[in-house]
């Protein structure tokens, strides 16, 4: 007897007649069952074979470095291990996200790009500056810690402690010891680094209804301040980690995963209070906002997990905050002591050849649009004195144009910044960090800083308005958002 096959169930729109209920529907979206979903052909393969053959070469550098005193392998076998690394986890990408059909693509690019911004920031210290930088004074108190640790050298430098610059010279030692003394190779594996937060960004966009992730990634993978700065031996590949490791766990945290949320909180909050404290408090009190303010999430079956959650982003705000202030200097929290050390950071950013004239500091809300503009768009082109200032004119009158030709995906964010906590996240990270780096009175600085918040700005430009405009319903784009499609 003749059986009728099966069909994916489909929400039927209704016709015409229906009258005003048919217009309250939308369009029609299909419902497709889980098994539906077919995987290109060439991408079923698993990736681990990738990924150990990454592991394998990186176990390489280290026996050549070690065993045989081959300083250089690094420069040619850290990067061969990242592009197997990114190859591996593209095809799982593609196994556990099949509705992500460009992300193994772009990962893949994206590593290659990276690759080549690190080796021309490395170009740019050794010629352009001369080797003078901070990448320079980590290198040489790195191979003392080496001539230390091998025995060719009777005492390790002296650390007070293992915050900030001084962190930076252990952790350099650390890489040298396992991967040889080759700068350049430090620089390959710190940009990889840096390249993992800018994907932990991308994923912070999960379930972020409008949002148009491929564009996102592309912004991640391919923007010149997010490729070349956090790309060497320093503290911004660290400070990319991990400010993008904390916007990951705060989208999962708002969505109302508080345990799934905890590692990647513990290791990305270490790593700022590690290094710069006074980040963290940025992030903390971005993150809270959003948490006490917005429409966060909540787990199936969880009934304490929201008050638990406030007394940890509360205890994370006060810890975060404190140690900001040490770090700082500050006695108190007092507007007066935040005047003077606005005042302070002016004074020291003030100087050498990318200085410029900074005006006074102000702590008023009136002046918070003239400090997002010196911190996220300045030095504007009028203002560039020298050829890399040039290219940090043109990339913010890109920026600029960017943000005007998708002016509509900023209102968008604005509008839904209650309903998807992730945009009310970026947008008070962007105030503060406004805020807090609008006295730096050194377009070097400033642009090497507004790379790590960039991220937040390309959240907030890339939502997709034509979904607005086909009137998709909220309940059927929280199930694209869960899928990525």
């Amino acid at each position: 007897m003749y059986e009728r096959p099966e069909v994916a169930p489909t929400r039927r729109t209704p016709s015409a007649t229906a009258g005003r209920a048919a217009a309250d529907v939308g369009p029609t979206i299909p419902v497709l069952p889980p098994d539906a979903v077919r995987r290109p052909a060439g991408h079923d393969q698993s990736g681990v074979p990738f990924v150990v053959a990454g592991a394998a070469l990186l176990a390489a550098t280290v026996a050549g470095t070690r065993l045989f005193g081959n300083e250089s392998l690094g420069v040619v076998l850290i990067p061969a291990a990242g592009l197997a690394v990114a190859a591996g986890f593209g095809r799982r990408c593609m196994r556990l996200r099949p509705h992500e059909p460009w992300l193994p693509r772009l990962l893949l690019i994206g590593t290659v790009v990276k690759l080549l911004g690190s080796y021309a920031r490395y170009f740019t210290l050794t010629n352009s500056y001369d080797g003078g930088g901070d990448a320079t004074r980590y290198d040489i108190d790195g191979r003392r810690f080496v001539a230390a640790w091998t025995g060719l050298r009777p005492t390790a430098p002296e650390l007070s402690d293992l915050h900030s610059t001084n962190f930076m010279k252990w952790i350099t030692g650390i890489v040298y010891y396992l991967f040889g003394q080759n700068l350049l190779a430090a620089f390959f594996l710190f940009s990889l680094l840096a390249l993992i937060g800018s994907y932990f960004w991308y994923r912070a966009l999960n379930g972020t209804q409008y949002a148009d992730k491929r564009l996102f990634l592309v912004f991640m993978m391919f923007a010149p301040s997010i490729v070349f700065w956090p790309a060497s031996l320093g503290k911004e590949a660290l400070m990319q980690l991990g400010i993008g490791a904390l916007a990951w766990a705060t989208a999962i945290l708002l969505g109302g995963r508080l345990l799934a949320a905890l590692p990647a909180l513990a290791g990305g909050g270490w790593l700022l209070w590690i290094i710069r404290p006074h980040l963290l408090a940025l992030v903390a009190i971005a993150g809270a906002v959003p948490y006490l303010l917005a429409r966060v999430g909540r787990a199936k079956g969880s009934v304490l997990g929201r008050p638990i959650g406030l007394v940890i982003v509360g205890a994370l705000v006060v810890v975060s905050v404190a140690a900001g202030a040490r770090y700082l200097g500050l006695e108190n929290l007092s507007l007066t002591s935040l005047q003077d050390q606005l005042d302070e950071q002016t004074a020291l950013t003030s100087k050498g050849g990318s200085s410029f004239s900074h005006g006074s500091n102000s702590l008023s809300p009136l002046t918070l649009p003239q400090g997002v503009v010196t911190v996220l768009f300045r030095p504007l082109p009028w203002e560039a004195r020298n050829a890399f200032q040039a290219l940090a004119a043109l990339e913010s009158a890109v920026l600029i144009g960017l943000i005007v030709r998708r002016f509509g995906s900023v209102a968008l964010a604005f509008r839904r910044s209650r309903k998807d906590p992730i945009l009310l996240y970026s947008i008070v990270l962007l105030l503060l960090y406004s805020l807090t780096f609008s006295a730096f009175a050194n377009f070097g600085l400033l642009t090497r800083q507004r790379s790590l918040v960039l991220p937040a700005l390309y959240i907030l430009i890339s939502l997709d308005v034509s979904l607005v405009r086909e009137g998709v319903r909220d309940r059927d784009l929280r199930r694209l958002a869960r899928t990525g499609g």
